[in-house]
């Protein structure tokens, strides 16, 4: 089963994973999970997360934006925020996916 295969009014539970593609955006999964994500905001089906769901996408989301700061690499992302940790605080992107209902501008 592939997500347009789910018939409208039907209730799906999202993973973290389904969320960090529809913000990231990905190359492969991401329209998939964009389009998902956008009948759910027109309510043609239900969404639902948990709060571990919430709280794993705003630090996956976390990380991929610190990844894109100047010298910063993926592999030495986490080891430079606790090294580094006041540059959380210069970080917004990752907040707005958790702070809306429609994430990132």
């Amino acid at each position: 089963m592939i997500f347009a295969d789910l018939g409208p009014g039907q209730q799906v539970f999202l993973d973290a994973n389904t969320l960090v593609y529809h913000f990231g955006p990905h190359a492969v999964l991401g329209l998939a999970c964009n389009q998902l994500v956008q009948r759910i905001e027109n309510q043609d089906l239900d969404g639902f997360i948990s709060t571990h769901v919430l709280t794993e996408v705003a630090h996956r989301m976390m990380m991929v934006e610190a990844s894109a700061q100047p010298g910063w690499t993926s592999i030495k992302v986490k080891n430079r925020l606790q090294q580094q940790p006041l540059v959380i605080k210069t970080l917004a992107r990752f907040r707005n996916v958790i702070a809306t209902d429609k994430g990132p501008a």
